[in-house]
């Protein structure tokens, strides 16, 4: 009986040694590394774990993870880290194997590639320009705006201090002096407003999750877009996913996007992407206030389609439409006064690229964009009325000659028509024409640059011609890019050029319209960019002059002798500015999407106009001497990330002729503000911000969640903006001349990715 049972004890230790490593040979291993799909960076603090299976790991500082004991078989395995996209990958486990793979994520909302594409951006000769990645662009554009504008005012060299609108000026430049483009070609500026009002909104109308990069260039840049004097800002929107159909939905306290992509056929030959955006931000006032009458509104739409027609074609189909509305309470709004006014904006362009050979690029475009707007007051009266359209043809060629010499040139071929209807009451309780004409244009333009390399330098000599039909001018416009390196660390960047811009159609054919020469700008500037561990740091210094910039005499309330001015209702545009800008931008940076990332910016600047008609001299409306911009986020986990972003500037003038006094015999006692003779001379109180925001993660299956939480003015600092006052005609005392912006404002949002 004993020897029977060591026999079955002997028996049964053989088959468990033999199914050990029988069962052992059923799994697999996967190992690999994570890297960033923009440089090849490695990840670290990324899950990877195996859909239907416990097992997940986190990737090390080198970005490589490994995975033991994968059942065999074929298995998803799912790569999630918070602010980079959530990716799937499908992987035929064998057994007894092991599964090495490479797996490139894109951070923010961008689109999922097996391959990494390393960025020339800065190989760039231009010496001010400032790039928003995706990832960026999610941080900074807020939760309650939604708005990739917004995301811009933390850029180095920008300037800023209203809360309330998403504008902002460059080196002293308003939007209105700046050149926007949107895939490729030259448009409006895309903004949710209602026209002729102050507060008639102002957030972008290009969704920030269909972006692929925004590109900022400050100063002398190559004209190939042109028309503009001031600062160039380039809207690029991404692909959709060729790997799967995505989605993403984004509810917030304010508003609702949606986005959805995918791959287009069994071939995967081309990407189709949507997004869709609507604000109930007016709906949420006046839940919270009933007694608020001012209600502001909008939905857009963004659609992008690229197809491979073939090895060497390409064909791309991107558009925008978006609709703005005002609608106030018409018992507390007067009969001058917008009670309801509606802004609708549409742009398409279709691109075609043609690979003619491995050396020659040719891209064609066919674009159109359109505008419409209406305000009525309560009793139905129209107060405004507006259309513009623009139909254009353009093409753009590169030419590689060699590693050494790089040729490219294009033009383009514009119709532009605008109408535009204006009445209101201005010195006395009746309706008078403010605004009334209707005219069409062409313009024409070229361009060519040629791109020489010699050693690590590079040179980049360009010139821009332009015809306009509007005013009937032909010109010309040079200009030369530099970069080359003083060595193993520091490159010096220059530049200079005339730039130029056609008058605006009211300027021109509006009932105070005149025959006007196009604005100049000279630029000239010279940068340093210097590599320090894992930071980079940049020294720029600027001047520009510009020249002959429009001007409407006499449209402002003033003091002249002790008496009261009153804007002049007659007088035409003038070519009557000349002025300067110059300062010197100082940054340090650190982009990496381990550790912390961001930048401190610091600009000293001083722009100043004189007026050749009047004699004055006054320091520009949009002139800050001061500005501080600090962005800094830091990715604590796979699932949690931290982000602040700080800016302080001395503020701009209060723009038009206005002073303060104090009481007589109180000097420490609050400041009165009155007309006076001098423009310009008083400035908006010192500005400065506080925001912070919390992404957390949550991931199950082929789903995640992630919650924002945002503070806005964390320090509840009371800052204002200049307003239209109120004026006394007898003491020339003027009230409401700033209103007060954000206090601390919380909230939250969330997303949700399938």
């Amino acid at each position: 009986m004993a020897a029977n049972v060591r026999l079955n004890l002997r028996i049964a230790v053989l088959l468990v040694s033999l199914a050990v490593p029988a069962a052992a040979q059923e799994t697999g291993r996967i190992t690999g590394i994570i890297v960033d799909a923009r440089d090849g960076t490695p990840l670290e603090k990324v899950s990877v774990r195996v859909q239907d299976t416990k097992l997940a790991v986190l990737t090390t500082s080198d970005g490589r993870f490994q995975l033991d004991d994968v059942p065999a078989g074929r298995r998803e395995v799912f790569v999630s880290s918070v602010d980079f996209i959530l990716v799937r990958r499908v992987v035929d486990v064998v057994a007894g194997a092991t599964h090495d793979m490479t797996i490139p994520i894109a951070a923010g909302t961008g689109t999922y590639s097996e391959t990494v594409t390393v960025s020339g951006a800065d190989e760039s000769p231009a010496a001010a320009q400032q790039v928003l990645r995706s990832n960026e662009l999610q941080q900074l554009r807020g939760v309650i705006t939604n708005d990739p504008m917004r995301a811009i005012h933390v850029l180095p060299g920008v300037a800023t201090g209203d809360d309330l609108r998403s504008e902002f000026s460059v080196r002293g430049l308003p939007v209105r002096n700046m050149n926007f483009t949107f895939e490729g070609v030259a448009t409006p500026l895309l903004v949710h407003t209602v026209q002729g009002v102050q507060d008639g909104g102002s957030i972008a109308m290009v969704n920030g999750d269909v972006l692929n990069e925004i590109a900022l260039s400050a100063g002398s840049y190559a004209q190939r877009y042109g028309n503009h004097t001031g600062a160039e800002l380039n809207f690029l929107m991404r692909e959709g996913s060729r790997d799967r159909v995505r989605g993403q939905l984004r509810p917030s306290v304010t508003d609702t996007s949606m986005v959805l992509e995918g791959p287009m056929g069994s071939a995967k030959r081309g990407s189709w992407l949507i997004s869709a955006r609507k604000s109930y931000l007016g709906a949420v006032i006046r839940r919270i206030d009933p007694e608020n009458t001012f209600a502001f509104g909008f939905h857009d739409a963004q659609v992008k389609i690229v197809r491979d027609v073939a090895p060497a074609h390409q064909l791309q189909v991107a558009f925008t439409v978006g609709r703005s509305r005002l609608d106030q309470d018409p018992a507390f709004v007067g009969n001058d006064e917008v009670q309801e006014g509606v802004n609708d904006v549409a742009v398409g362009v279709i691109t075609w690229r043609y690979l003619v050979t491995p050396k020659f690029i040719l891209t064609q475009r066919i674009s159109g964009d359109g505008n419409a707007s209406r305000n009525v007051n309560r009793d139905g009266v129209e107060l405004h009325r507006g259309r513009r359209s623009d139909v254009m043809y353009r093409a753009d060629w590169t030419y590689s000659q060699s590693p050494r010499l790089t040729f490219e040139g294009g033009g383009d071929v514009r119709r532009s028509k605008e109408s535009r209807f204006d009445q209101g009451f201005l010195l006395n309780p009746e309706f008078t024409l403010r605004e009334s004409y209707s005219a069409s244009a062409f313009a024409a333009s070229s361009y060519a640059l040629a791109r020489i390399a010699k050693g690590r330098a590079i040179f980049e000599p360009g010139v821009r011609v332009d015809h306009s039909t509007l005013t009937g001018h032909t010109s010309a416009s040079p200009w030369i890019e530099t970069r080359w390196p003083l060595g193993a660390s520091l490159i010096a960047r220059a530049g200079g050029g005339i730039y130029r811009q056609e008058p605006e159609f009211v300027e021109v054919k509006g009932l105070r319209g005149s025959d006007l020469d196009a604005m100049r700008s000279y630029h000239a500037d010279i940068g340093f960019e210097g590599l320090a561990r894992s930071m980079t740091w940049q020294v720029s210094a600027y001047n520009r002059e510009d020249r002959a910039y429009a001007w409407l005499p006499g449209a402002e309330f003033r003091v002249e002798n002790g008496r009261l001015v009153l804007p002049s209702l007659t007088t035409r545009y003038e070519n009557a500015l000349d002025g300067h800008s110059r300062g010197v931008e100082l940054a340090v940076k650190r982009r990496s999407p381990n550790g912390l990332s961001g930048w401190i910016a610091y600009n000293l600047a001083f722009t100043e106009y004189h007026n050749k008609s009047s004699g004055e001299t006054f320091d520009a409306d949009y002139d800050q001497r001061h500005t501080l911009n600090v962005y800094g986020v830091y990715r604590l986990s796979d699932r949690t990330s931290f982000s602040t972003r700080f800016r302080a500037g001395s503020n701009f003038p209060v723009p038009g002729y206005y002073e303060a006094r104090t009481l007589p015999g109180a000097p420490d006692g609050p400041e009165l503000y009155y007309l006076s003779s001098t423009r310009n001379d008083l400035r908006v109180p010192v500005y400065s911000r506080l925001d912070v925001r919390a992404n957390r993660t949550f991931s199950w299956g082929a789903t995640r969640l992630t919650i924002f939480a945002e503070g806005l003015n964390l320090y509840a600092r009371a800052n204002v903006r200049a307003s239209s006052p109120g004026i006394n005609g007898i003491t020339h005392q003027v009230f409401g001349l700033f209103d007060s912006m954000f206090p601390f404002i919380p909230s939250a949002g969330l997303s949700f990715e399938f």
